[in-house]
């Protein structure tokens, strides 16, 4: 199926009647879709298993999770106009969607409920360290150095694969912040220092293959790690330590606002931290992480 999609995604960009934006609107609603599906099918997808009863689950699960209607009627608009694209150019294409297609229309109908974020415990958090620190494997060194900065720095997946070795400093134990401004934004590291050192130490240089690729983080092979890559590896990760979720980056950010807002960080730090450009996402995950925050104290 990734063949087929790649293949759609091309003819997009043959098409100049779409803008830039919408072919990267298309290209990650149906990453999102292929990812879904690898996950519950637990092995890469084929063609037979796009129809629309999985589209539909794949809707029910992005609602479920808290996206916004906007998002899960482009992700359905998506969806669909792949489909067409297959009736399009391929005779033997059946038609999967005729009989269950109002399975899609409900699941973006349903409202959606604005949820309180799910996170990590800190027992939960303390039997990830402890399966990290069992393997002396090099890419255990990363990985705990991977989970070590989001838990704390509560980064997106896309900033953490964007860093290079040059934005962090280990003497003066700071971290360089993805900013949208001409501002730079250095950040101390606290609980994450430790696990970076030893991966920079013990992990990085027997992962890397190149002796010039300036990423951060490297994959096996020794280039920049990917968004799935990280993906995967906390997935892993989640599993050996019985979690009873799935281990992903965005439970991980979840359970690093979750931290930030115990702590009493300035909303202003918080937002630097989470990198909302908006401070009125920052506001609203704070009162979503209150009642929370509350219970605990």
């Amino acid at each position: 199926m990734e063949r087929q999609v790649r293949d759609f995604l091309d003819d997009l960009e043959a098409q100049p009647t779409y803008s830039d934006s919408t072919r990267l609107a298309y290209h990650n609603d149906l990453r999102c879709y292929l990812d879904y599906l690898e996950l519950t099918l637990n092995r890469k997808p084929r063609l037979a298993d796009f129809n629309a009863r999985s589209v539909a689950s794949f809707l029910d699960t992005e609602r479920e999770s808290g996206k916004r209607p906007s998002t899960l009627l482009r992700r359905r608009a998506s969806l669909r106009n792949f489909a067409n694209y297959m009736r399009r150019h391929f005779k033997d294409w059946d038609e999967r969607f005729e009989n269950d297609s109002h399975l899609i229309d409900e699941a973006v109908s349903v409202p959606v409920t604005a949820t309180r974020p799910h996170f990590l415990t800190e027992h939960q958090i303390q039997a990830l360290w402890r399966v990290l620190e069992a393997s002396k494997r090099p890419r255990s060194r990363r990985d705990q150095a991977i989970l070590a900065l989001l838990l704390e720095c509560g980064l997106t997946v896309g900033s953490l694969v964007s860093f290079n070795l040059s934005d962090i400093n280990l003497e003066t134990g700071q971290l360089r912040l993805p900013s949208n401004s001409n501002r730079t934004v250095w950040v101390s590291l606290r609980d994450a220092l430790e696990p970076m050192q030893r991966y920079l130490k013990e992990g990085r240089p027997e992962l890397n293959y190149r002796a010039q690729e300036p990423a951060l983080f490297i994959s096996q092979t020794g280039g920049r790690m990917t968004r799935q890559g990280v993906w995967q590896v906390l997935r892993q990760w989640g599993h050996k330590a019985n979690l009873p979720v799935t281990l992903s980056p965005r439970l991980a950010r979840h359970t690093a606002a979750y931290l930030l807002v115990s702590s009493k960080r300035p909303v202003k730090e918080i937002q630097a931290l989470l990198g909302h450009t908006n401070p009125l996402s920052t506001q609203a995950l704070l009162r979503r992480m209150a009642p929370k925050v509350n219970e605990e104290d």
